[in-house]
C-alpha cells in the first residue's frame, strides 16, 4: 500500500522508513494519507504512533470503512458488530498519544471486605452511566484488534497458539487501563510449552507474575488469556482450570465460579465437546495465594475454530466452514455486549463489491436492521439448508502483503500492527 504526505509519496521501508515516521510523529498535526482511496486531500488520513521503540502508521478512529476492502487498514462499520456502543465510552482512542484507554467492568485489585461477583464476565457494566468492558467483551476486542477476525484462504493451516499469543500481546501494547497503566502490566499470555525448556519457561512465568507477590493488604490480580484444556474437580471441594501450555500451573476455582462457568457458558462447553478441532479460549482474572497457588476470581469463555475464528453456534460454524471450502475472504463480527436477541452480522464478505454483511437469525431474534447495500440472511429456524452465498466479485485484488517488520498497523482505529505476514 502507498502513502503520501504533503503531496509526496512516502517510502516506509526499513530503518529509513522508521526515521520518516519518527519525523512525522514529532508533529501530531501532520496526517499522512493512505492512497488505497486517493482524494484531493491525499488519501484517507492516518497518524503515527510510537509503541516501544518502533513507529507505526495507524488509521484514524472511525475511518476504517473509508479504506478499500483490499487495504490492510479497512474495517467494516462498527454498527455491524457489537463494537459501536463501546467506541467513545469503554474504548477511547487518542491519536495524539497513540494510545487507547479501556474502561474495565471487572477488578484487577481485590480489596478486603468487598464482594467480587462472578457475573461481570457477561453483563453490561456501567459506572455512572459509563459502559465498561466485561471480560468477554475485552476478549472480543483484543481478538479483533489482533487481526484474528480477518480471514483469507492463504491463512489456512498457518495459525497456532504462538502466533495468536504474539498478536494479542502486540495488540495490547498501546492499551491503557487503571490510572493510565498499560494493560500489558496486568496481562499474562502463556508461552508455548516445551518439556525440554520447562525450567526456563517456569522462570519466565515467575518474572511475569511478580505483580501478584505484592504483600499489601489488597490482593493483586492479573488477566490470563489462554486455551482451556480441562475444567475438572480437584481435592477438598475445589475445581482446577487446566490451561493448555500451563500443564504445571493449575488454577483453582471455587464451586461458585465453576458452577457459574458451567451455567453461563454451557453453549461454549458443548460446542467444544461436539467440534473436536475447535479451541476453548479463557479470559480470567487470578491471584496467587501466600503459598504461590493460582486462584481464579472471574472468568469468561469463547469458542473458536481450528483457525482461531470465534463462533457462537453450530450454524455459525457451518457458515465459516462453507466459506473456507469456497475459499472466500471475510471479517468475522463479534457480539461484545449485545444481547443474543439483537442480530449482528456474523461475517462481512470482503471479496464482494461492495462488502456484504451476512446475518444468521432465528425466530427468537429481532429483525435485521435495514442498511444500504446488499445483505445475506439465513433464518436458521425456517431454512434447513443454507441459502446460496453471493458470489465473489471478479477483479477484487488480493489483500496487500504486509510483512512482520511492517510499519503499517491494519487493525481497528488506534490499534497496533501485530507482527506476522498473515495477510499474504
Amino acid at each position: 500500500m502507498m502513502y503520501s504526505l504533503d503531496g509526496q509519496t512516502l517510502d516506509l521501508r526499513g530503518e529509513a522508513g522508521q526515521q520518516v515516521l519518527a519525523d512525522i510523529h514529532r508533529d501530531p498535526s501532520r496526517r499522512p494519507g493512505c492512497l488505497c482511496n486517493p482524494s484531493e486531500d491525499g488519501g484517507v488520513p492516518m497518524y503515527v504512533a510510537r509503541i516501544g521503540d518502533r513507529y507505526y502508521l495507524k488509521r484514524m478512529p472511525g475511518s476504517g470503512p473509508e479504506h478499500t476492502p483490499d487495504c490492510g487498514s479497512w474495517s467494516p462499520p462498527a454498527e455491524l458488530s457489537g463494537l459501536a456502543p463501546l467506541l467513545g465510552t469503554a474504548i477511547r482512542d487518542n491519536p495524539d498519544t497513540g494510545t487507547t484507554r479501556l474502561g474495565l467492568g471487572f477488578a484487577l485489585t481485590r480489596h478486603p471486605g468487598r464482594d467480587t461477583s462472578t457475573d461481570s464476565a457477561d453483563r453490561e457494566n456501567t459506572d455512572g452511566g459509563q459502559t465498561r468492558l466485561s471480560l468477554r467483551s475485552l476478549l472480543h476486542y483484543l481478538w479483533e484488534e489482533s487481526g484474528l477476525t480477518r480471514w483469507t484462504p492463504a491463512l489456512a493451516g498457518k495459525r497456532n497458539w504462538g502466533m495468536v499469543r504474539s498478536r494479542i500481546q502486540r495488540a495490547a501494547d498501546d492499551k491503557i487501563i487503571i490510572n493510565r497503566k498499560p494493560l500489558t502490566e496486568y496481562l499474562y499470555l502463556p508461552e508455548t510449552f516445551s518439556s525440554t525448556h520447562k525450567p526456563e519457561i517456569a522462570a519466565r512465568r515467575a518474572v511475569a507474575l511478580q505483580r501478584l507477590t505484592d504483600t499489601s493488604a489488597n490482593t493483586k490480580l492479573m488477566l490470563l488469556i489462554g486455551e482451556v484444556k480441562d475444567l475438572r474437580p480437584a481435592r477438598f471441594g475445589r475445581n482446577a482450570v487446566i490451561v493448555k501450555h500451563l500443564p504445571d500451573f493449575p488454577i483453582l476455582a471455587d464451586e461458585t465460579l465453576a458452577t457459574h462457568l458451567h451455567t453461563r457458558f454451557s453453549t461454549e462447553f458443548t460446542l467444544r465437546q461436539a467440534i473436536c478441532d475447535s479451541h476453548l479460549i479463557l479470559a480470567g482474572t487470578f491471584s496467587l495465594s501466600s503459598a504461590g497457588v493460582a486462584v481464579a476470581h472471574e472468568a469468561a469463555l469463547m469458542t473458536v475454530t481450528r483457525d482461531w475464528i470465534p463462533f457462537d453456534t453450530t450454524s455459525d460454524h457451518a457458515l465459516l466452514g462453507t466459506l473456507d471450502q469456497q475459499r472466500r475472504r471475510y471479517v468475522k463480527s463479534l457480539r461484545y455486549l449485545v444481547p443474543a436477541a439483537e442480530p449482528v452480522a456474523c461475517v462481512i464478505l470482503t471479496d464482494t463489491d461492495p462488502p456484504t454483511p451476512c446475518y444468521l437469525i432465528d425466530d427468537q431474534q429481532n429483525q435485521v436492521p435495514e442498511v444500504q447495500g446488499p445483505q445475506w440472511i439465513w433464518n436458521t429456524s425456517t431454512d434447513i439448508c443454507m441459502p446460496p452465498l453471493p458470489p465473489p466479485a471478479s477483479g477484487i485484488p488480493r489483500p496487500t502483503v504486509i510483512r512482520a517488520n511492517s510499519s503499517v498497523a491494519r487493525h481497528r482505529d488506534a490499534s497496533c500492527d501485530t507482527a506476522g505476514p498473515e495477510y499474504a
